[in-house]
C-alpha cells in the first residue's frame, strides 16, 4: 500500500513537471517554427524573406534576455513560497505571452504598436521560461525512483522535444490544409490559440501536484575551501555543456526557417522533416534513458556519438543544399535529432548528479537560463546573418560540428572534476 502511494506521488510530480515543461516549450518554440510568417506579419521590410526572418528572430532573441532574471527572481520566489507556487506563476505568465502573440493585429493594421506588443510577449515568455526550468527539473530529479534522478532529469529535454513536436505537427497540418497566402496571413496564429486551450490541463496537473509537494532541503553546512574549488570547476563545465547543448538545440530548431527561407522549400517539406526529426529525438531520449539506467557511466558511448555528430553535420547540410527536397531534409533532421538525443541525455544526467543537492534547482536554473540567454537567443539570428553576409548556407553545419566538440570537451572535463571531487571528499 505504501509502495503504491509512493508510486502515485512520484507519477503526479513527474506528470506536473513534464506537462508544464511541455506546454511552456510548445508555446515558446512555436514562435521559432513560424518565424517566417511572424516576420511578414509584424516586421515587414523591403529586404525580402531573409530580412523579415532576421527581424522576427531578433525579437525571438529578446525573450532570452529575460531568462536569467526569471531564473533568479523565480528561484528566490520558489525558496520563499515553494516550488508549486513558482511553477503556477511561470505558467500564467507564459499564457499571457502566448495570448499577445495570437491576438495582436498585424503591423499593416496598427503600425509600430504591433511589433511592440510582440516584443512584450517575448519578454513575458522569456521571464517565465527562465523561472520554469530550475523548479521543474528539481521536481523530476527528486520524484524519480532511487538513484535515477539524473536519468529522469532527461525528461526535461524530452518534454521540450514533445512540445516542439506538437507545434510542428500543427504547422504541418496547417501547411497542407491552407494555401500559402492563408498560412502567412492568419493560419500561423492557430497554434498559439490552441496553446491557450490546452493550458488549463497543465494548471490542473500542477494543482494536483500541490498536494504532493516535496519538502525543502535542510540547509547544508558551509563548504570547505577544497569543496569550493571543486564546485567552481563543476559549475564551469556544467555551464559549458549547457552552452553546447543550447547552440545545437537552436541550430536544429532552425530547420523549418532554414528550409523555407534559405533553401526556398515549401513549408510542408520543412514541417514534415522537422516532425520526423523531433520524433526521432524523443525516441532517442527514451532509448538513452534505458541505456543510462543500466550503464550510468558511458564516456565511450558519448565520445563516439559526439565524434559522429561532428563528422556527419557538414555532410548532411551539404546534401540538403545540393540535393534540396524532402529526402535530404529528412536525413538532416532525423540524423541530427536522433544522435543529439543520446548525447544530451547523458550530459543532463551528469549535470544534475554533479550539482550539490541543496542548491541544484537554483544553480541549474541560473546556469541554464544564462547559457540560453547569451547563446540560445543569438544562435538563429547569427546563423541567418552569417548566411546572408557570406552567401554560404553550409554555416550551420560547421557550427553544429563545433558545438559537438565543445560538448564532448565539457562532458569529459566534468567527469574528471566530479571524480576528483569524490576522491578528495
Amino acid at each position: 500500500m505504501g509502495r503504491n502511494a509512493g508510486h502515485a506521488r512520484a507519477a503526479v510530480l513527474i506528470g506536473a513537471a513534464c506537462a508544464g515543461n511541455f506546454l511552456e516549450f510548445y508555446n515558446f518554440l512555436a514562435y521559432a517554427f513560424f518565424a517566417p510568417m511572424i516576420g511578414r506579419a509584424f516586421f515587414p521590410s523591403g529586404g525580402g524573406n531573409l530580412a523579415n526572418l532576421l527581424y522576427a528572430l531578433m525579437t525571438f532573441a529578446v525573450g532570452f534576455v529575460m531568462r536569467p532574471l526569471g531564473a533568479l527572481l523565480v528561484g528566490r520566489f520558489a525558496r520563499a513560497h515553494g516550488q508549486h507556487a513558482a511553477l503556477m506563476l511561470t505558467f500564467g505568465m507564459m499564457a499571457a505571452g502566448s495570448f499577445l502573440i495570437a491576438a495582436t493585429p498585424p503591423a499593416s493594421t496598427i503600425g509600430v504598436l504591433a511589433p511592440t506588443l510582440i516584443i512584450c510577449a517575448r519578454l513575458l515568455q522569456g521571464f517565465s521560461d527562465g523561472g520554469e526550468v530550475g523548479p521543474a527539473t528539481e521536481l523530476l530529479y527528486t520524484a524519480a525512483p532511487g538513484g535515477l534522478g539524473g536519468v529522469f532529469g532527461a525528461l526535461q529535454y524530452m518534454t521540450q522535444l514533445l512540445g516542439s513536436l506538437l507545434a510542428v505537427l500543427l504547422g504541418l497540418v496547417l501547411s497542407l490544409c491552407l494555401s500559402h497566402d492563408a498560412l502567412f496571413s492568419w493560419g500561423w496564429r492557430l497554434p498559439f490559440a490552441f496553446g491557450l486551450v490546452i493550458i488549463p490541463a497543465g494548471m490542473v496537473l500542477r494543482r494536483l501536484a500541490a498536494g504532493h509537494a516535496i519538502p525543502p532541503h535542510h540547509p547544508a553546512p558551509p563548504p570547505t575551501p577544497e569543496e569550493r574549488r571543486a564546485a567552481g570547476a563543476v559549475i564551469l563545465f556544467v555551464f559549458l555543456g549547457i552552452v553546447s547543448a543550447t547552440i545545437a538545440t537552436y541550430l536544429r530548431t532552425f530547420g523549418v526557417s532554414y528550409a523555407v527561407s534559405v533553401l526556398r522549400l515549401s513549408p510542408a517539406i520543412g514541417m514534415t522533416a522537422m516532425t520526423a526529426g523531433l520524433a526521432a529525438g524523443a525516441l532517442s531520449v527514451l532509448a538513452s534513458m534505458v541505456f543510462l539506467a543500466r550503464r550510468p557511466d558511458a564516456p565511450g558511448a558519448v565520445t563516439g556519438v559526439s565524434v559522429l555528430i561532428g563528422l556527419l553535420s557538414p555532410w548532411l547540410y551539404y546534401r540538403a543544399i545540393h540535393h534540396p527536397g524532402l529526402g535530404s531534409q529528412l536525413a538532416l533532421n532525423v540524423g541530427m535529432f536522433a544522435l543529439s538525443g543520446f548525447v544530451i541525455s547523458c550530459m543532463w544526467k551528469l549535470f544534475l548528479d554533479a550539482l550539490p543537492a541543496h542548491s541544484r534547482s537554483f544553480l541549474f536554473g541560473v546556469l541554464y537560463a544564462t547559457a540560453v540567454s547569451v547563446f540560445g537567443g543569438l544562435t538563429q539570428p547569427t546563423v541567418t546573418w552569417l548566411i546572408a553576409v557570406t552567401g554560404n548556407p553550409l554555416v550551420p553545419g560547421w557550427m553544429m560540428a563545433a558545438t559537438a566538440a565543445l560538448g564532448l570537451f565539457s562532458y569529459l572535463r566534468l567527469r574528471t572534476a566530479t571524480t576528483t571531487g569524490a576522491r578528495s571528499a
